[in-house]
C-alpha cells in the first residue's frame, strides 16, 4: 500500500486531534475513522507517529478513547511549570511537583496497578484524599529525617525533602468570608492542581453538594505510565509503602 498525499494529511489531522485533549472519538466521526485507519493500517500508523516525532511528540497510545501524546525532552510541547499553575515562587513549584506525585499515588495505590489496562476506571479521588496522603507521608519523612539525616543526598533527594518540609509547614485549610479554601493552604494548592488536570484533558470533576470528586481519564492513566518510571514517583511510592506496612 501507497499512502498519498492527502494519506500524509490525514495522519497530520490525527496528530492534530491527539493535541485537542478534550475531545473523544466517540462523539467526533472523523476522530474515530482516523483512529481506526491507525489501528488497522501499519503503514498509515508509523506515519502518523513519524510525522509526531517531527513535531516534537511521542505517540503513547491510541485506542477507541483517542490519541494520548507525551513531550519530547526539549519539545515546544512541554509545559513549564510556569505555564501549568501561575505561581512566582520556588517554593510553590515545589509543592506542585509534590501533590502532583501525591495524585498519581492516590489515583494508584499499588504498582500493580500501573499494569493494568488505562480502559479500565480507577476509583475518583478527592481533594481530601490527596491531603492526607501526602500529610501522612510528610509527617513520617520529617520523624525518618531527624533520625538519619543525609549530607549526601542528590540533588532530586534535596528537592523532595525540601517539598516535605514546605508542605508540613503549610496549614491544611484556613476560614474565608465566602467559604472557599483559603489560597496558600494545602487543600486550596491540591485543588487547583486537579482543577487544572480538568482542562487538559485528565480528569473529570463531578461536584455532588459540597464534595467533588475527580475521576481519571484514559489519558491521564496512559500518561502516568511514564511518570511512573520517575525517581522521585519511586520514592513516593516507597514511602507510602512504608507507612502501610508500619501501620500493619
Amino acid at each position: 500500500m501507497i499512502l498519498t498525499v492527502p494519506d500524509v494529511g490525514l495522519a497530520a489531522q490525527l496528530v492534530g486531534w491527539g493535541l485537542r485533549v478534550n475531545k473523544r472519538p466517540a462523539l467526533e466521526p472523523g476522530y474515530r475513522d482516523l483512529v481506526r485507519r491507525y489501528l488497522e493500517e501499519p503503514l498509515f500508523r508509523e506515519t502518523v507517529r513519524e510525522l509526531a516525532r517531527g513535531l516534537g511528540l511521542i505517540v503513547l497510545d491510541v485506542s477507541e478513547h483517542g490519541v494520548a501524546l507525551g513531550p519530547a525532552e526539549g519539545s515546544v510541547f512541554a509545559l513549564r511549570p510556569s505555564d501549568f499553575r501561575k505561581v512566582e515562587r520556588a517554593e510553590e513549584r515545589l509543592l506542585d511537583g509534590l501533590v502532583q506525585l501525591g495524585i498519581a499515588v492516590t489515583v494508584f495505590p499499588r504498582a500493580r496497578d500501573l499494569d493494568e489496562e488505562a480502559t479500565l476506571a480507577r476509583p475518583p479521588i478527592s481533594v481530601q484524599d490527596v491531603e492526607d496522603l501526602l500529610r501522612g507521608l510528610c509527617m513520617r519523612a520529617h520523624d525518618a529525617q531527624k533520625e538519619k539525616p543525609d549530607p549526601t543526598a542528590s540533588e532530586e533527594e534535596q528537592g523532595m525533602i525540601e517539598a516535605w518540609r514546605i508542605f508540613k509547614r503549610r496549614q491544611p485549610t484556613a476560614d474565608t468570608k465566602d467559604g472557599r479554601r483559603a489560597p496558600g493552604t494545602t487543600l486550596r494548592i491540591i485543588e487547583e492542581n486537579l482543577d487544572r488536570l480538568c482542562e487538559l484533558g485528565c480528569f473529570v470533576r463531578n461536584q455532588r453538594s459540597d464534595t467533588a470528586n475527580y475521576q481519571a481519564t484514559w489519558r491521564y492513566q496512559v500518561l502516568c505510565r511514564e511518570l511512573a518510571a520517575s525517581a522521585a514517583f519511586v520514592r513516593v511510592r516507597r514511602a507510602q509503602k512504608n507507612a502501610q506496612e508500619g501501620d500493619a
